[in-house]
């Protein structure tokens, strides 16, 4: 049985975006440490499959340098078919993103879920989230999109690991209990 992890950052009023869907908050130059990923590139190794809703890879093709995850399997949640393909290894999944998710984790993949809100909330509501890798940017945002937006999933986690950072940043990792 394949595993999904929610790899994110979120501040500490636990928002993922402003009100506007804007990450800036994350590119504070106080946030910076020369030589340190955060364990990004240990977990990107183990992944087979991203998944994220529209409005995420929209904010993901903003980035500076192109898309991030060239060569990784990458499904974009949407409506809409006519998105912009920013690599081949993209395919925009329009109907039941919960059975798709089951059906990844029955063949045995592991997946990040990459985001947002809605995405994050979906999957948990359906029980589908194995694992949270949470990293904590001590700043408060006050509003804007929340790591879960409202559902009915309900479920109990055990902590993995706690690691802080000189800059202020402390990441949590959780698996199902």
């Amino acid at each position: 049985m394949g595993r999904t992890t929610l790899y994110t950052a979120v501040s500490l009023d636990g928002y993922i975006a402003d009100t506007e869907g804007k990450i800036d908050f994350l590119d504070h130059p106080r946030f910076e440490l020369p030589d340190e990923d955060y364990g990004y590139e240990a977990f990107m190794n183990g992944i087979d499959t991203i998944v994220m809703g529209y409005n995420t890879y929209e904010q993901i093709l903003q980035f500076e340098g192109g898309y991030p995850y060239k060569g990784k399997h990458s499904i974009v949640l949407s409506r809409d078919t006519n998105i912009p393909l920013a690599d081949e290894n993209i395919e925009v999944f329009t109907e039941g993103s919960v059975a798709l998710l089951q059906a990844l984790k029955e063949q045995g993949k592991s997946i990040w879920i990459v985001g947002g809100g809605a995405t994050n909330a979906r999957f948990h509501e359906a029980d589908l989230i194995d694992e949270l890798i949470l990293t904590y940017i001590p700043t408060m945002l006050g509003k804007g999109i929340p790591l879960f937006r409202e559902n009915q999933g309900n479920s109990k986690w055990k902590t993995e690991g706690v690691r802080s950072y000189p800059n202020g940043l402390v990441q949590l990792h959780l698996v199902r209990s």
